[in-house]
């Protein structure tokens, strides 16, 4: 049952996330926030939504989903539309190639007994969540500009759920940059050129900065660290990141492997890094 719970209350804090962002680009389509000063660089469309569920479960016992959505949505960059953009944190938001486009998250939230494992019919909307606390389903997820530079806008996406009767809930941040001179989403294979190179700068680091080491770390029995699933640029620094439980215990958190350049050789620094990746971090001897 808590399983099915967790399943259920991540699918729904996705679906709910994709379509008020959609909403929000309908229905309010010129929110300028400045985040820097500058009011010709990015638009944004405000977005802030509640959606709260009550449904029941095998033994008809009823239980409550709270979930809260807020966050700015690029519009426009530069004056220009930017689906780039917009593809690269609706994938962020969902981990899942089946769920990525807008329309399909609509007809999930229209049709969510289809998408859900919570029986046809039992999944209604409420005004309210009325409980004693120990049967509510909570979630949040915020989408935010995290640093805007010259030429890297840095998107950082929120994500928390509790999953009703769990001993604690879980969270990810996960990360989008998006290069405004190329208009495109950077991935990592476009600025690392040694893998092998990052896996062991990265645990480097993490013995630096976080003082743990290897037999604090989740690693297979090659040793090896996997490959990040996400990171971000700033300062001049690639900042590797492991979510919870992706290399760690729970109470070790999320992984954040700061990769600066004092510590790796000028030659160690243009064979972990592509041309275009040094480019990236401003990177000269």
């Amino acid at each position: 049952m808590k399983k099915n719970l967790i399943i259920t209350l991540q699918a729904f804090i996705v679906l709910t996330a994709m379509c008020c962002c959609s909403m929000a680009n309908k229905d309010n389509p010129g929110n300028k926030n400045n985040h820097s000063g500058d009011t010709t660089l990015c638009q944004f469309s405000n977005f802030k939504q509640v959606k709260m569920f009550q449904y029941a479960d095998e033994d008809g016992k009823t239980f409550f989903i709270d979930n809260k959505v807020t966050g700015f949505w690029p519009v426009t960059i530069n004056g220009k539309p930017c689906p780039e953009l917009q593809k690269a944190l609706l994938l962020a938001m969902t981990d899942s190639a089946e769920l990525n486009t807008l329309d399909l998250a609509v007809e999930a939230l229209l049709k969510p007994g289809e998408y859900l494992d919570i029986a046809p019919g039992t999944l209604k909307p409420v005004d309210a969540v009325v409980s004693d606390g120990a049967n509510i389903s909570s979630g949040e997820v915020t989408v935010r500009l995290q640093d805007m530079g010259e030429r890297l806008l840095t998107y950082h996406i929120h994500r928390y759920y509790y999953a009703a009767l769990a001993a604690h809930g879980i969270y990810a941040n996960n990360y989008v940059t998006y290069d405004q001179k190329t208009e495109k989403a950077v991935a990592l294979t476009d600025i690392i050129a040694d893998t092998t190179l990052l896996r062991n700068v990265t645990l480097k680091s993490i013995k630096q900065t976080l003082d743990y080491d290897t037999d604090d770390l989740f690693l297979p029995d090659n040793g090896l660290l996997p490959l990040p699933s996400d990171f971000y640029i700033e300062d001049n620094t690639l900042h590797v990141v492991y979510q919870v439980y992706e290399i760690a215990s729970y109470a070790q958190g999320m992984i954040d492997a700061p990769i600066y350049p004092y510590m790796l050789k000028p030659e160690e620094m243009k064979r972990l890094f592509t041309p275009y990746g040094l480019e990236l971090i401003d990177y000269s001897e």
